[in-house]
């Protein structure tokens, strides 16, 4: 009788590993006691990449949502917390959002709220700009923008906590030709108060 406990060494093969497993739990808030989505990523050595905390949720315009331009209400995933704890791993993190919001029915929206309360020295409103976001607040957006092209510098760069919102490219192309009705309100509002 032969004996064949014995398996010998298993060679790590990573090659078909990708290189973030991001894995999602629900947690509840502590004082709202509220569901949202808990997702963490990990690399192939099992070490934390990044987390983002967030859930979908439906875009009232007319009731005062601050985040988005128009009047149709919509879902978009709300992102609550963002961290990468990996280089250049942020926009990935970005990426995998819009997917989320895509998979249910928020067709890649999202948004949040951009403070520097975690590192004042690099305001994240910059990195968001930077992926494309954007915010009703357009004198803080203009500054951003003028910074990220070297004309600004950070000290002058007023970076208060913002509400900002990503629109994919495919929706932003509609609301673009959708632009000349607003253009028209706003001509006939400056003639009304002349």
């Amino acid at each position: 009788m032969i004996n064949n406990t014995y398996f010998g060494p298993i060679k790590n093969n990573n090659r078909n590993l990708p290189d973030a497993l991001i894995y999602k739990t629900i947690r509840k808030n502590e004082k709202t006691h509220q569901p949202y989505d808990h997702y963490t990523a990990f690399n192939k050595n099992g070490k934390i990449i990044g987390i983002i905390d967030g859930k979908m949720e439906t875009i009232h315009p007319l009731v005062g949502d601050p985040f988005f331009p128009g009047f149709k209400k919509f879902k978009s995933f709300y992102i609550y917390y963002l961290r990468s704890k990996e280089h250049n791993f942020g926009n990935k993190l970005l990426d995998f959002v819009q997917i989320i919001s895509k998979k249910n029915g928020g067709e890649g929206r999202f948004h949040l709220i951009a403070s520097d309360c975690y590192n004042t020295k690099k305001p994240s409103h910059i990195f968001y700009r930077k992926y494309g976001m954007n915010s009703l607040y357009t004198e803080i957006i203009e500054n951003i923008d003028k910074h990220i092209k070297g004309k600004l510098p950070l000290e002058e760069l007023d970076t208060i906590d913002i509400p900002m919102y990503f629109l994919p490219k495919e929706i932003n192309k509609t609301k673009n030709n959708n632009k000349i009705l607003p253009k028209i309100i706003n001509k006939l509002i400056s003639i009304i108060k002349k």
